[in-house]
């Protein structure tokens, strides 16, 4: 009969029922099994949500449920003025001995079923939250239990209030003292504190059950995707060092990205390819972002670790920092230009060959100015022909030979530098001229003369060698003697006039440069020989001094054209041998005043050079 009215039970019907059923209760009368599990079992209690439920499947509003209910949509009783109304409240031991839950405790489930939260977040109320903590806390009491994927679903809006607004559990932080140690509660979506309150802190094993993360170690995503939203520069650091300390690495390109502060407020971001930890030469402040000058030490290691941040500017950076260079049309500082080859020489090798090579459209030539002009590289030539530098100097309108310092430096040696030079593919002065007799001169005709008879005599070599001898030359037995042979192997012919030479040198400018040569002496290396006019030695000590000083300038300057800065020395030894034609005993004095010597090796290539004597 019961189960028959029950859908058709008025309020009036159900309070006369639960009426009923106190008198009854207080009497030694026992209600039958079967009309108990009808009562339990049967949808007769009407509830807020407009259904009818049976007892177990409802709530009877208490004011234990104030603070959840806003969050919710439970099955309360339908108290209302509408229904019920606020007597059926009497009824509550009624209720619940027919099933119906009263306390919070015993309802935790339907909470978490029936999980409902505003539109807007700001409605909810921290004891909302705390409410819903503490209903997750009694669930949790069950250590089989975990949140279905429905719950998961529902709890996964922004509904945690934290210092960065509201977001869901799974991206927010719960602060404590140990991640005090590294952050301040304002540099990431911390739970807001100061809003909830100091117990949020005692749900730590509710917020993490249901996502927030509350180990210090587990929260560099969460921390790295805050750093686009600061841009104070204290703030910044604070989070890189936090990230450092946990070994975190960006999992994206997007994620690399470093903060470059301009002042205390302000900066940018760039890509780890922009950026270099260290300038060693300061070249690169306009071209890169040297973190040196913003980060401390570890944070450096840490850029290099996590970011793959070059230590130093690569080959090709110093390519691109040159093209800049080129494009500006700027002369360059000596001290740049410096530090510009002096980085090509420490990192030379096949690669940075091939690089320089096919990089570097203009070179740097030498100047009177204080900056040092760049040149297209095919108006640039090595000065390998000292006499040649000498007449297209006074004749270009513009610089054409390769720069290098003035001063033979430790860390850029002139030789070192040529040959780079050369291998990056400038040429030689004396291989790009062309060269004209400027008066008809048959070789055929002229007189060869015996060279170890009349010039190149043995005195002169041992000279030579003791001069190459010396440590600070830096040359080995075996260039020595290399260096000597091509004196030695040269063909000497003798001419009553002086040779007169026009060169030609041909620039992409469509411009011809043109000079002429009128010397006594000349060796042309390239050709191996060596012209002299006849010296006449009645036309007094003028004539003789200024022959021995075209001839010593001659021999130096082809020997020693790669060590420009030992010309002069042994132009001068060999000027004074002149004077006393080479006489073995006055060399041999000669050579121990200036602390000269050769040794065994020498003796036995000076035996062989001149079997005769």
């Amino acid at each position: 009969m019961f189960r028959q009215q029950a859908s058709a039970m008025r309020k009036e019907n159900a309070l006369s029922f639960l009426s009923c059923y106190r008198l009854l209760k207080d009497t030694p009368y026992e209600f039958p099994q079967d009309l108990m599990v009808c009562i339990r079992g049967t949808k007769w209690l009407r509830t807020r949500l407009g259904d009818y439920r049976v007892p177990s499947d409802c709530i009877l509003y208490g004011p234990e449920w104030q603070s959840i209910a806003p969050i919710t949509l439970l099955p309360f009783i339908d108290d209302s003025d509408n229904y019920y109304g606020k007597v059926i409240h009497e009824y509550t031991k009624e209720l619940k001995s027919m099933g119906v839950v009263i306390d919070f405790k015993d309802g935790v489930d339907f909470v978490a079923a029936g999980l409902y939260f505003p539109g807007d977040p700001s409605c909810i109320t921290p004891s909302n939250v705390l409410a819903l903590l503490e209903c997750f806390r009694i669930l949790l009491q069950d250590r089989n239990y975990s949140f279905p994927d429905s719950v998961r679903t529902r709890i996964s809006k922004k509904w945690l209030k934290t210092y960065d607004g509201y977001r869901p559990p799974d991206q927010c932080l719960l602060f404590d003292s140990k991640w005090g140690s590294y952050l301040k509660c304002t540099d990431g979506p911390f739970v807001d504190e100061g809003f909830y309150g100091s117990n949020i802190s005692s749900y730590r094993k509710e917020l993490k059950a249901i996502g927030v993360v509350v180990d210090v170690g587990n929260g560099c995503p969460l921390i790295a995707s805050q750093l686009d939203f600061h841009l104070e520069f204290s703030s910044v650091v604070r989070l890189y060092n936090y990230l450092m300390a946990f070994n975190w690495e960006p999992n994206c390109e997007a994620a690399k990205r470093i903060w470059i502060p301009n002042g205390s407020e302000d900066g940018e971001w760039v890509s780890p390819g922009e950026c270099v930890l260290r300038d060693k030469d300061g070249l690169f402040s306009s071209q890169l972002q040297v973190l040196e000058k913003h980060y401390e030490q570890q944070l450096l290691v840490f850029f290099s670790s996590a970011f793959h941040v070059k230590h130093t500017p690569s080959v090709d950076d110093y390519c691109e920092l040159w093209k800049v260079w080129e494009g500006s049309g700027n002369q360059l500082s000596h001290a740049d230009c410096c530090k510009f080859w002096v980085y090509v020489l420490k990192h030379w090798n096949a690669k940075t060959e091939r690089t320089l090579a096919d990089s570097l459209v203009k070179l740097p030539v030498g100047s009177d100015s204080d900056g040092i002009l760049l040149s297209d590289k095919q108006d640039v030539f090595i000065a390998d022909d000292l006499q040649l530098k000498d007449l297209f100097q006074r004749s270009s309108s513009q610089p054409i030979f390769v720069w290098y310092p003035e001063r033979n430096l430790p860390s850029l040696p002139r030789t070192k530098l040529l040959e780079i030079y050369r291998k990056i593919g400038v040429r030689t002065i004396s291989e790009s001229v062309e060269r004209e007799e400027a008066s008809v001169v048959d070789v055929a005709e002229l007189s060869q003369v015996n060279l170890k008879e009349i010039l190149i005599k043995k005195g002169l070599v041992r000279l030579i060698l003791g001069f190459l001898a010396d440590p600070v030359m830096k040359m080995e037995a075996e260039r020595r003697h290399e260096a000597v042979r091509g004196l030695l192997d040269m063909t000497i012919l003798a001419t009553n006039e002086p040779l007169h030479i026009n060169y030609s040198l041909s620039l992409t400018s469509r411009e011809i440069v043109k000079v002429k040569s009128s010397r006594t002496i000349r060796w042309d290396r390239e050709a191996s020989k060596f012209f002299a006019v006849k010296l006449d030695r009645s036309c007094g000590y003028k004539n003789i001094i200024e022959y021995a000083t075209y001839f010593s300038e001659a021999i130096s300057e082809g020997l020693l054209w790669e060590n420009i800065d030992y010309i002069g020395a042994l132009s001068e030894l060999i000027k004074l041998g002149f004077m006393v034609e080479f006489n073995e005993e006055a060399v041999e004095f000669l050579m121990k005043s200036r602390n000269l010597q050769i040794f065994m090796e020498d003796e036995d290539f000076l035996a062989s050079s001149f079997p005769s004597e």
